[in-house]
């Protein structure tokens, strides 16, 4: 199912993108709330808690993500972009004397996020383990500027 804001969500990450690509940084300004100032989101979709360490080898990206199973956790890495999303499902039916008793549950989550670094998305190493989900992705060498002579 399709939440109203989810539209507009994916709008504001296409022009966040657009600028990100022209002034070449990110931007920290979100126009609709996010979870992580205790706003309200929409019924269904969460934004994970994301922790990002760089160091000199590597860049460390940490993302709270309780009640998946693994394999319902989609990464995309690309040189200079981090995309985390997931699709939960849940199913529970209980057989009493005199009734039977269901309940559903559903929900999303989405993050993409900008890297401070290029990273090698082809070596990159995702795990998760009790609810934490760890991406660790090497840096890659900024290649040196080749100063050109006009002919």
């Amino acid at each position: 199912m399709i939440e109203p804001w989810d539209d507009f969500r994916r709008f504001e990450d296409m022009m966040n993108r657009m600028f990100e690509n022209f002034w070449g940084r990110p931007s920290s300004r979100r126009l609709l709330p996010s979870g992580e100032s205790g706003a309200v989101v929409p019924a269904g979709h969460r934004e994970p808690f994301i922790d990002v360490i760089e160091n000199d080898k590597e860049i460390i990206a940490t993302a709270e993500m309780p009640g998946l199973e693994k394999q319902d956790i989609k990464i995309n890495v690309t040189e200079d972009m981090l995309e985390i999303s997931a699709k939960t499902k849940h199913e529970e039916k209980k057989e009493e004397k005199g009734y039977i008793y269901r309940e559903r549950r559903s929900g999303s989550y989405y993050r993409a996020i900008s890297l401070p670094s290029p990273v090698d998305p082809d070596t990159s190493k995702a795990s998760y383990e009790n609810g934490v989900l760890e991406i660790k992705m090497p840096k890659t060498e900024v290649k040196k500027k080749t100063p050109l002579t006009i002919e």
